[in-house]
């Protein structure tokens, strides 16, 4: 049992250490700009209410589709 949580608190330490390099990154001024875009494009998005539901609703269709195409066969 006391192997199981060493082993357990190792992959805990990897993980976290794999996970460590990707915040220290210094991010590409491509990667600036597309998060401002991206940030743009959001806000108008959220501006615009009845264009929300739509898109709720779309998505859950064709989720619906999607789980009975798979799920008929």
């Amino acid at each position: 049992m006391k192997e199981l949580l060493l082993m357990l608190e190792n992959l805990s330490n990897d993980i976290d250490s794999f996970f460590s390099r990707f915040s220290r990154r210094q991010r590409t001024p491509q990667q600036i700009r597309n998060d401002r875009a991206m940030r743009k494009w959001w806000r108008s998005f959220k501006k615009e209410g009845e264009s929300m539901f739509p898109f709720i609703l779309l998505v859950i269709v064709l989720g619906g589709v999607g789980f009975l195409a798979i799920h008929s066969g």
